[in-house]
């Protein structure tokens, strides 16, 4: 069928040569149409979110008309994996297309490597109060979030010390920084090595999430190194289905010192992870 800017067939044909002569996919999209929708907007720094991404041409174009204008387009595709095609053919093709494939001729086409691609499978998260469902969705939130501030390249260290995933999470790009805090007994440590860290370098600021029901609770913990971090707030939605999983603490525990003078009492409220049943349930 003829589309004014290419043909079906032509854009099969081109797609089989992205996937070594094999025919993968019928009738996808010609990459010059959705080159030529796309730039129908004016500006060159904006989203292009597809519903149904088939092979994937509206990524593979979006990203051949960055390289043409040095535009800074970004994509977002979505499809239901039908017969594993997100996989084997909708990541797989735009995969190929930023490292570069040789076409069946023995002729190599240069990638498109000024890309990052990721794919990411949705998920439902158990609606009980308990571990198993805040542990799952904290580290599905931490996604979305790495989504939201376009960073994804997590560390290992954070001030010389090996990070722990159930404690707090650590990003650093070379241009941003992003810390993810699950636990918040564990904020004044991380504060201390915040102060200790050598910011003149490059001065670049921590972005820090907390995971935590109140908002914006932690910005007199933070005092101390005000000057390198930048306190943001959950969105909306994940802090709703936070607050809705999170489970409720136990009644602290209350004891006697027996090395008190006075042999006052003393509570100590119960850890919030490990101290609580699992339990089933999905949202």
């Amino acid at each position: 069928m003829s589309v004014g800017v290419d043909t079906t067939e032509n854009a099969g044909r081109d797609l089989k040569e992205i996937f070594d002569g094999v025919q993968v996919f019928d009738y996808p999209k010609p990459i010059a149409l959705i080159k030529y929708i796309v730039n129908f907007l004016y500006f060159n720094d904006f989203t292009v979110l597809d519903f149904f991404a088939g092979s994937g041409t509206t990524m593979h174009a979006v990203m051949a008309l960055n390289d043409e204008d040095g535009g800074h387009r970004q994509c977002i595709l979505v499809t239901n994996n039908e017969n594993n095609i997100c996989e084997e053919v909708t990541y797989e093709r735009n995969k190929r297309v930023i490292t570069g494939y040789t076409k069946p001729n023995g002729e190599f086409v240069e990638g498109l490597r000024d890309n990052n691609l990721r794919y990411y499978r949705t998920a439902f998260v158990g609606r009980n109060r308990s571990p198993r469902n805040l542990r799952q969705l904290v580290n599905l939130s931490t996604d979305m979030l790495c989504i939201k501030e376009d960073l994804y390249a997590e560390q290992k260290e954070f001030c010389g010390t090996k990070t722990r995933k159930g404690l707090y999470r650590y990003f650093d790009d070379g241009n941003k920084r992003m810390l993810v805090i699950y636990r918040e007994e564990y904020i004044s440590e991380l504060v201390e090595m915040i102060a200790e860290m050598n910011f003149d370098a490059d001065g670049r600021r921590i972005m820090v999430y907390v995971f935590s029901p109140s908002e914006e609770p932690w910005r007199g913990d933070f005092e101390p190194v005000a000057d390198r971090v930048d306190l943001c707030s959950l969105p909306n939605a994940i802090l709703n289905v936070y607050k809705r999983v999170l489970p409720k603490r136990k009644d602290s525990v209350v004891y006697v010192n027996p090395d008190s003078a006075n042999n006052e009492s003393q509570s100590i409220p119960n850890s919030l992870f490990p101290e609580m049943d699992e339990e089933g349930g999905e949202a």
